[in-house]
């Protein structure tokens, strides 16, 4: 096949190292790697790779010296940043400065594969011309129809059929969409889901998290600004609505935005025009909305806390994710799922759960989600010296809590970890969310007979049936 393209990969710790050289060897790159970054800027001048994979954060030169030293000796290498604190502000940081991308750690070979592939690609399409404008646009992840990868939403219970079924039904439309879901439970994949199989799937995906960055520089991320608008503004930038004209904008945590930019958010819905901070141009965009809270927005609004007229421009459709708790039989596939995945980005021993673990992982109540199964899954396959994973590869709090039926109530067995308030009302929760489900399904989800049989009044019964995740269940 030949060499594909040479790679220099940095990084002080040996074991990151190798697995990078490893993954990328497979595919027949020529790959060379430094662990000491001022070498390895040596190393740059000699070699000429085409790429750059460069931890961020290393003794001596770090990851943005790196990305320095590579743009002034030839603007053409490309440079990806690894990082394990990833934020939006790293995003922006790096890609300001003439990144490629940037992968959080650990990030699969799958990512690897990807990113590698898509830099050499770049070279040979866009040339030197990187600038700012482009840099940015890295953060939106465009794709053709046919190469939009989306990791597949995997459950067989009803809660997640009926998730998928209207997954299908509203992906087609232009209508914006309003997920709610507790921390975890995979919002963004969801929307991603939407976008791969709507007619903007060609165009560009933006997830944006509103809650990690201040108000300044998320209104400057999100309209663009002009040069000169405020101290550092040296270029004019478009804003990530623009990048995004025909495709998706993923607002993940939308509840975070303040009144103000709420208030400019509002205006986009509804002009279908943005304008860059600065400027008086108003530029026209297509752009889908997608939004995502764990908070209720109904009730914020109501509060105040929240416009209600924004809240009913992203509500047109309404998506709840259940907890993973709610998911009967989901967690074995998940767990499975997410094992073999980890398995095929390592290369490694092929493993199994042990039946003990899949039923520890059945009674625990996954406060975390499908995001604390997947770290409990990465630990366990860490510390596995085998082909099972067994139960003493689970951490402790976990063992302690699977080892007692969900809801046992048993506040002796979680005194020693929780203390007696998080006992108790880890018990009533328990006994409030089976409550409620054994009502459900005597009346097949029938609110009003709910609530009289509870003795309750309905919307007491509606706003618990939403705070268990059960809405979606009947």
């Amino acid at each position: 096949m030949g060499i594909q393209g040479k790679i220099l990969i940095i990084d002080d710790e040996p074991e990151a190292l190798e697995n990078c050289r490893r993954i990328l060897s497979r595919l027949d790159y020529d790959c060379l790697t430094e662990r000491d970054s001022w070498r390895a800027v040596e190393r740059l001048e000699r070699e000429r790779p085409g790429l750059v994979l460069t931890d961020l954060r290393m003794p001596g030169l770090d990851g943005i010296g790196v990305l320095n030293a590579a743009k002034g000796l030839d603007p053409e290498i490309q440079v990806v940043l690894l990082t394990a604190y990833s934020s939006v502000e790293t995003a922006v940081m790096s890609l300001r400065k003439g990144a490629f991308d940037y992968l959080t750690k650990p990030f699969s070979s799958a990512q690897l594969e990807d990113v590698t592939r898509r830099a050499f690609g770049e070279r040979l399409e866009i040339g030197p011309q990187a600038g700012l404008e482009r840099g940015l646009s890295k953060l939106v992840r465009p794709a053709a129809p046919s190469a939009f990868r989306c990791d597949p939403i995997i459950g067989e219970s009803a809660a997640m059929k009926r998730v998928g079924e209207l997954i299908r039904k509203v992906a087609p439309t232009s209508s914006n969409i309003l997920i709610y879901g507790e921390s975890g439970t995979g919002k963004e994949l969801v929307a991603r889901a939407i976008h791969a199989a709507s007619g903007r799937a060609g165009r560009a995906f933006v997830p944006v998290d509103c809650a990690a960055l201040p108000d300044t520089l998320l209104e400057s991320e999100l309209f663009g600004h002009e040069r000169g608008a405020f101290t550092g503004a040296h270029a004019s930038k478009p804003g990530l609505f623009e990048i995004a004209d025909g495709g998706t904008v993923f607002l993940d945590e939308v509840s975070a935005m303040s009144e103000v930019l709420q208030s400019r958010l509002l205006r986009v819905l509804q002009e279908r025009q943005v304008r860059r901070v600065g400027g008086t141009r108003f530029v026209n965009i297509d752009v889908r909305i997608v939004a995502a809270s764990n908070r209720d927005l109904e009730e914020a609004s109501r509060a105040a806390q929240f416009r209600h007229d924004l809240y009913y421009r992203l509500n047109v459709i309404q998506l709840a994710l259940p907890p993973l708790r709610a998911r009967e039989g989901d967690i074995p596939l998940l767990a499975k799922a997410l094992l073999a995945r980890r398995t095929n980005s390592d290369g490694g021993l092929s493993r199994e759960l042990d039946a003990d673990v899949l039923d520890i992982f059945s009674r625990y109540q996954w406060p975390g989600n499908v995001r604390e199964l997947q770290n409990v899954i990465e630990r366990a396959a860490a510390l596995a010296d085998g082909p099972i994973i067994r139960a003493h590869h689970l951490p402790e709090t976990l063992r302690h809590q699977g080892s007692c039926p969900a809801g046992s109530g048993s506040a002796e067995a979680h005194e020693s970890t929780n203390g007696f308030k998080e006992a108790k009302e880890e018990v009533v929760r328990s006994f409030e969310r089976q409550f409620l489900l054994d009502l459900l399904k005597r009346h097949h989800g029938h609110m009003g007979r709910v609530a009289k049989d509870a003795g309750v009044d309905r919307k007491t019964i509606e706003r618990m049936v939403k705070k268990h995740g059960l809405r979606d269940l009947f």
